[in-house]
């Protein structure tokens, strides 16, 4: 959390900077730019307690011989919806304050053999963010700019599907985060004017801070119930990684 205060106090101080020392020199009118933007988003991350649940799922169906291990968790991709609220430049540089909502996903399968049958495991996770962010970037030349800081404030979500498939039919619960999670990105990236000032597409890679806790249904039923060996201390997922994002950006002039 000490470091969630430190990114917010420089986005806040470098927000504040550039717009008093440079107002004066807005373009694409009187206040810049506003306008929406749409796009791919991937996301890598390191699952904490996810990752012993298939562990110890994979060790059961390694004793079985017509069982089906799943891949491991790891990798989510998806889409991403924004805001610019506003895009402006200013001498020798641009500043831009926006907002989005981003759905990734991650699915893997597998199956296991027991007395009564063969059990079809598929699980599908969801993570969603909620971001507010700032970035500052400059022109390179005539058309193509450099975001040289690209950071945002995220409110991040998770659920997983679990549904097994058997001779007794189907079975479904669905797990979520227990408690709001907060995370934050930062990155780089180019951006490629197709319209000036109006279209652009826009390039984006970083890491983000990604964090969950404990996931439970609405039934009360705790993850770390499906394990034999539960780590208390394990969160859900530990931590974040690599992420990347190419998005369509479409700007009306203030």
């Amino acid at each position: 959390m000490a470091m969630l205060n430190k990114i917010v106090f420089i986005f806040v101080f470098l927000f504040f900077y550039f717009t008093q020392t440079h107002a004066q020199s807005f373009g694409f009118g009187c206040l810049g730019l506003v306008g929406g933007y749409g796009g791919y988003s991937y996301q890598q991350y390191q699952p904490g307690m996810l990752g012993s649940y298939i562990n110890q799922f994979n060790t059961t169906a390694a004793l079985s011989g017509d069982a089906r291990k799943i891949d491991d968790f790891g990798k989510a991709e998806g889409y991403r919806f924004g805001l610019n609220f506003f895009r402006a430049k200013f001498s020798g540089f641009f500043i831009t304050a926006k907002g989005y909502y981003q759905v990734l996903s991650e699915s893997h399968d597998g199956t296991q053999l027991n007395r009564s049958g063969i059990y079809n495991y598929d699980y599908d996770l969801k993570l969603k963010s909620w971001g507010v962010g700032l970035d500052i970037g400059i022109p390179i030349f005539n058309g193509l700019h450099w975001k040289i800081l690209d950071g945002t404030l995220l409110i991040n979500s998770a659920r997983l599907t679990e549904t097994v498939n058997s001779f007794a039919g189907t079975s479904v619960q669905k797990f979520n985060n227990e408690k709001t999670e907060l995370g934050y990105s930062l990155g780089s990236g180019v951006i490629v004017e197709l319209l000036k000032n109006y279209i652009s597409l826009e390039g984006i890679v970083g890491y983000s801070y990604l964090r969950i806790d404990k996931m439970r249904t609405d039934e009360n039923f705790q993850f770390k119930d499906l394990l034999d060996s539960p780590d208390e201390n394990e969160p859900f997922i530990k931590s974040g990684g690599f992420n990347a994002v190419l998005q369509l950006n479409v700007g009306f002039p203030l």
